[in-house]
């Protein structure tokens, strides 16, 4: 069973100076580079991030919702190191349900999730356009595998 350990928006990280982010353009594709600095963890094999992408809704109703678009995984050419890449336009999709007189609130939307490898040692990096926030959490076994026959 997974446990949840973190949930939080990625902010850029000050861990990595600027020869560690070399590799990484500020932009790409016109999206912007955020950095997600992942504190070590004593056994790495154990755990997993979850990305995701989001945006801010302003009076936002009842009906449930999410941010359209897609991560692509992408390699660093010359030096093999992963980042991740926001393709969205910013859209929001959700059902419509009538919400009657129900008080309209601001709330956090979050899009295509997708978990990947726990690596400390290198920074997580994720292009995401203008107006949409990068935001990840963290999960972690309590022990190894259990079987069952």
């Amino acid at each position: 069973m997974l446990l949840l350990t973190a949930t939080l928006l990625a902010a850029p990280a000050s861990a990595y100076d600027v020869e560690n982010l070399k590799p990484y353009p500020q932009t790409m594709n016109g999206k912007r580079r955020i950095v997600i600095d992942l504190p070590q963890l004593a056994d790495e094999d154990r755990a997993r991030v979850e990305i995701s992408f989001s945006k801010l809704l302003e009076n936002s109703d009842c009906n449930l919702k999410s941010v359209s678009g897609t991560i692509k995984e992408g390699t660093i050419e010359g030096w093999g190191y992963p980042y991740w890449e926001v393709n969205s336009n910013g859209a929001i999709v959700g059902t419509l349900v009538a919400c009657g007189n129900t008080p309209t609130k601001t709330e956090r939307v979050f899009g295509e999730r997708e978990m990947v490898r726990y690596n400390s040692k290198l920074p997580l990096v994720i292009y995401v356009p203008d107006g949409l926030d990068a935001a990840f959490r963290t999960f972690t076994t309590p022990g190894g595998f259990q079987t069952r026959s």
